[in-house]
């Protein structure tokens, strides 16, 4: 009997290829190659079709967020069809062959097949395709919480869009331009000044001379992806009862390949000196922050009724995910470049249909 457990042999761990870091640092710490996939019970089984890129992934691969692990796979977000349900899996409304969403901020997304919790999942509407669903969940549920729920964003008042040509400053935009007399200003480099202009923005202002152009204004709005000096500076930029909401820290990406910038919750560029409490008094503003992957957590209802929204939003018409290139998985080098020095206008996509 003791024989025969002792020389049972093991399930072998079903592999499929997969974005992976396996330490922290540049472009070199990534490779594609073959990687466990995670049992089926409990999970719903995708097949990839597209994954969505995003500076998390940036700041995972460098450790600028909480350890994980290594080697993992990387990658946030991803849309593909179904083609296996766990045998536990009951009463969620999933069946094989549904085009799905799926995201999850731990990561584990750029992969040819994924393995992941229901709760994960998203349907996708029979007029959205993956490729364009791929462009959506954190870009425009980013945009749309961050501006009309957390900033609150009414008819005719004036909103500032940092890095507006990029994937979430692109939705954030279109969002921004759905409520009747807002005025939009949006930053960003200068050779994507007609894209910009193009998407709604009604006034642009380049980077470069960013800090001299914004003084004339005041805004009853603005999203950063800008955290340190910068987050702080914005604040004055403020009117009575204004609102900054705060959605990344993309100043941590400087060296472009540099690795010893300390962890995000460690760094300088993250700080409560940022956001000095007597001015918020003083001035009447509000400053919040949003994490997508954490209020998914605590509150999936409010992130499906948005999603749901966002999905009557392009049906008509009222908003049009732009997509600035697709890549192949073995091209994912090329493609995070592209991303980390802001080339991009719109979303960057990878897709595992090769």
């Amino acid at each position: 009997m003791w024989i025969s457990i002792l020389i049972k042999k093991k399930r072998k761990m079903e592999k499929t290829r997969s974005v992976i870091v396996k330490s922290y640092g540049g472009y070199d710490s990534l490779s594609i190659e073959p990687f466990d996939l995670p049992p089926l019970n409990g999970n719903i089984e995708v097949k990839v079709e597209y994954g969505g890129l995003n500076f998390a992934d940036i700041y995972t691969r460098r450790g600028l967020v909480a350890a994980k692990e290594l080697p993992f796979v990387l990658g946030i977000e991803c849309t593909g069809v179904i083609t296996a349900i766990g045998e536990d899996v009951k009463d969620t409304g999933f069946e094989v062959g549904q085009k799905v969403i799926c995201y999850d901020y731990h990561g584990g997304m750029y992969r040819d097949t994924v393995r992941l919790n229901p709760n994960s999942c998203f349907i996708l509407p029979d007029f959205i395709d993956t490729k364009l669903g791929a462009a959506i969940f954190v870009n425009y549920l980013t945009a749309y919480i961050s501006l009309l729920n957390l900033g609150n964003l009414r008819e005719n008042e004036s909103v500032l869009v940092l890095s507006c040509t990029g994937g979430v400053g692109s939705a954030a935009v279109q969002i921004a331009r759905t409520v009747e007399g807002v005025h939009i200003v949006g930053t960003g480099s200068l050779l994507k000044e007609e894209h910009a202009i193009k998407n709604g923005v009604d006034t642009f202002l380049c980077n470069d001379t960013f800090l001299e152009d914004v003084q004339e204004y005041k805004f009853d709005v603005i999203l950063s992806n800008e955290s340190g000096p910068t987050f702080t500076f914005l604040q004055s930029l403020l009117r009575p009862l204004g609102r900054i909401i705060l959605i990344g820290a993309n100043n941590a990406v400087t060296n472009m390949n540099e690795v010893d910038t300390p962890p995000i919750e460690e760094s300088p560029t993250v700080d409560h000196d940022n956001v000095p409490l007597l001015s918020l008094l003083i001035n009447n503003r509000v400053v919040s922050g949003l994490h997508l992957g954490i209020l998914l957590a605590t509150d999936p209802e409010k992130i499906e009724h948005t999603l749901d929204v966002i999905f009557s939003m392009i049906e008509d018409k009222q908003i049009s995910p732009l997509i600035h290139s697709v890549w192949k998985m073995s091209e994912f080098v090329e493609a995070t470049k592209l991303l980390e020095e802001r080339k991009n206008v719109g979303k960057v996509l990878i897709s595992m249909l090769e």
